[in-house]
């Protein structure tokens, strides 16, 4: 009996020790690892209290920290980590958990210059991994099987010191349902977690753990840009950064051959807007959706069903050697960057075969495009706005030998444009362009007019029909203008000193239309020129032969030939209005009455020392005819023989001869006599038949260069009424 007391009490006891230590064990495991923590894992943790219910073998740690290196600032900690195991599987070296669940898991990773917060961490563990003695292991390995592994409103903080940013993740939230050794059944896990300026990363993802393959869903809603200014700014000159992005990514591959993973799905941007450092808005858009087909790295495939831009603006300013994209992008020009057209573009087949890229592009879509274009080029800023802007991309892919687009455009509020590009993707230099350009108002380019020709356009609308191909380096332009009620104000300056405003006056028709036909050519091939030299040198070359060969344009409005209308040219002595001189009058008097505003001026020009020579030739041959009744003209030895008789008789010189032979008063009346006769039928003539002509006769210098070795003869000289020298 009493032995059996003895063992009653015993087991009693026993129990109660035991009891006593499985009670306690939770605390003094909890002080043992706060105690040796830093010697374990190489920092310091705290941990509030440790629960283990033996019944259902689950452990609860709650409040748990581990410290950063200075024991002061939390590196990670979490309110309450819940493990439930079943730990008679262990036996069957079979690891089961049934259960892991951490709440209110809260981490902060800050980045040095060059370190991070862990990198102490790593150093450590990876030192204590080096000193352990490895062991061949060959038994088998344990097995496991992890139930509802579930994560629920964690935190992570990030810290970028070089650039004091910091991005908070919230309410992070991740579950798996399953995951086990052998497991036959798909796996499934979710990652959830919020940003603090709103938007939230979802993602799930499903595992055939016998195959390997799987299928996972990664979206993205409303992820504010503006958190990401700081890091944009390392590389670039931003002043803002605003938008959102949204993605719904489908990633399918299998986890032994994840290189092989295929992406599809789609990537949309709402409400963009950059500014530069200095606060000026260069690129907006209202939305921007971007749905993918397929991108398959590992087997060249890029396959993007549709590319839409809905009311993206843009602002390019141009400056003295670079523009406002440049310089927001720290990008600098240099000799190499200059484009250059090689001879001929040549594809190596079997190179193109071998890496086998394949990429398409089925639609891209333009919708209310905008561009401001503001040039500081020019004393005034130039501002241009472009608006309404469509375009539309035929689907191109690797194999397209040749694509078109078609894009429509505001200008400036009023003209339009509408134009068809076609080009080929394997040589983006053969470019067949043509386009129409409606009601485009000349005023619009009043500062550039002022700039470097000197002359306002006051008003003026214009249309413009091109059809340009560039082929081979090759430029070849055809180009129809037509230019209505076009006028220009007073000269005034100007870098280039082109007759312009008299020329766009020649160039009008009776009801003040401009019509041409412009063929440009160039050779693009050619390192010193470009496309607008080649326009720019078309255009100047057309005013100045306009200008300084008016008579050709003005021949046009009679059907005339143009040497009707250039000069009414006399003979030495000549002085008759013959029937042709009468016709170039009338010819003159009809340009007058067809082309309002236009000046004609008869400008007399004559070598009046020629002209004395035949004077004197002619007087001194008539006393000839009176001496020996022989003319002059026919008996040219006989008369050479009459010049040696008189007062020099060693000179062969007959016009100079003759000149000594007669006195120079005599000379000057007859030269006299015979200008102003020349003037007075002609005036005559013009005042008789319209007696309300402006046509005037004028006499220049007699120094004037254009005297020299002249027959008589009144040079036209055309100009408009009331223009200034400059024009």
């Amino acid at each position: 009996m009493n032995k059996k007391k003895i063992a009653t009490r015993f087991l009693t006891i026993l129990c109660g020790i035991v009891l006593v230590l499985l009670v306690v064990a939770p605390v003094i495991i909890r002080k043992t690892m706060v105690k040796n923590s830093k010697e374990w894992i190489g920092r310091q943790i705290s941990l509030e209290k440790l629960k283990v219910n033996y019944f259902t073998s689950t452990i609860r740690l709650i409040n748990f920290e581990i410290y950063e290196a200075n024991e002061k600032d939390v590196f990670v900690s979490f309110d309450t980590l819940l493990v439930n195991l079943e730990p008679f599987h262990l036996l069957h070296k079979e690891l089961v958990i049934e259960q892991l669940y951490v709440k209110g898991l809260r981490t902060t990773i800050i980045q040095g210059d060059s370190t991070f917060n862990f990198t102490d961490l790593i150093e450590f563990h990876a030192t204590s991994k080096d000193t352990l003695e490895t062991e061949k292991v060959t038994e088998e390995p344990t097995r496991f099987r992890f139930s509802n592994l579930e994560l629920k409103g964690g935190q992570l903080i990030f810290v970028d010191k070089p650039i004091s940013k910091t991005i908070e993740m919230n309410e992070l939230d991740f579950f798996i349902p399953y995951i086990g050794w052998n497991q036959e059944d798909h796996s499934e896990a979710g990652l959830k977690f919020f940003f603090i300026n709103g938007g939230f990363v979802q993602s799930s993802i499903q595992i055939d753990p016998v195959e390997g393959n799987f299928d996972a869903q990664i979206n993205i809603e409303r992820l504010d840009l503006s958190d990401y200014l700081e890091y944009a700014i390392r590389y670039t000159r931003l002043g803002s950064m605003q938008g959102l992005l949204n993605t719904g990514i489908h990633v399918s591959g299998n986890v032994y051959r994840a290189e092989e993973s295929v992406l599809s799905g789609k990537v949309e941007l709402t409400d963009v807007e950059l500014t530069d450092d200095l606060q000026n808005r260069f690129l907006a858009l209202d939305q921007l959706e971007c749905r993918i087909r397929e991108v398959d790295a590992f087997h060249h495939r890029y396959v993007i069903d549709s590319l839409k831009f809905t009311r993206p603006y843009i602002l390019f300013e141009l400056n003295d050697s670079t523009n406002n994209f440049f310089r927001i992008l720290n990008y600098k020009i240099s000799e190499r960057d200059s484009v250059k057209i090689p001879d001929q573009v040549t594809v190596n087949v079997d190179t193109l075969e071998s890496s086998a890229v394949y990429y398409a592009l089925n639609s891209v879509i333009i919708d209310q495009g905008m561009i401001d274009y503001l040039d500081h080029l020019t004393a005034e800023d130039f501002n241009y706005h472009l608006s309404e802007i469509k375009m539309e991309v035929d689907s191109i892919d690797s194999r397209s030998e040749w694509v078109n687009l078609y894009t429509g455009m505001l200008l400036n509020n009023r003209g339009k444009l509408t134009a068809e590009v076609g080009f080929n993707p394997s040589n983006p230099m053969d470019i067949d362009l043509n386009y129409v350009i409606t009601d485009f108002q000349l005023s619009d380019l009043n500062i550039y007019s002022r700039h470097y020709m000197g002359f306002p356009i006051l008003y003026g609308d214009m249309y413009y029909k091109s059809d340009t191909k560039i082929m081979n380096g090759q430029l070849t332009s055809e180009n129809k203008l037509v230019i209505q009620n076009v006028e220009l104000g007073n000269k005034s300056g100007g870098l280039y000193d082109l007759p312009l405003k008299f020329a766009l006056f020649l160039l009008k028709d009776r009801h003040g239309v401009i019509n041409l036909d412009i063929p440009v050519r160039g050779d693009l091939k050619d390192p010193r020129v470009s496309i607008g030299k080649i326009v720019w040198n078309t255009f100047k070359n057309l005013i100045i032969k306009v200008a300084a060969a008016p008579f050709d344009l003005l021949a046009g409005l009679l059907s005339v030939d143009p040497k009707d209308i250039r000069s009414i040219e006399f003979d030495y002595l000549d002085t008759l209005l013959t029937t042709s001189r009468q016709h170039q009058l009338d010819l003159l008097l009809e340009l007058e009455q067809k082309k309002e505003g236009l000046e004609i001026e008869l400008v007399y020009f004559n070598d009046v020392g020629k002209e004395k020579e035949q004077i004197a030739k002619q007087h001194v041959g008539e006393r000839f005819k009176q001496e020996t009744g022989k003319d002059y003209q026919k008996d040219r030895e006989d008369f050479l023989d009459f010049l040696r008789k008189g007062s020099v008789p060693d000179t062969l010189d007959l016009e100079n001869s003759c000149m000594k032979l007669v006195e120079a008063s005599v000379l000057d009346s007859v030269s006299s006599f015979l200008m102003d006769r020349r003037i007075f039928l002609l005036n005559n003539y013009l005042k008789s038949t319209n007696d309300s002509t402006a046509i005037q006769i004028s006499i220049p210098d007699p120094d004037s260069p254009k005297n020299v070795g002249s027959k008589p003869q009144f040079e036209v000289k055309y100009s408009m009424k009331d223009a200034e020298p400059d024009s």
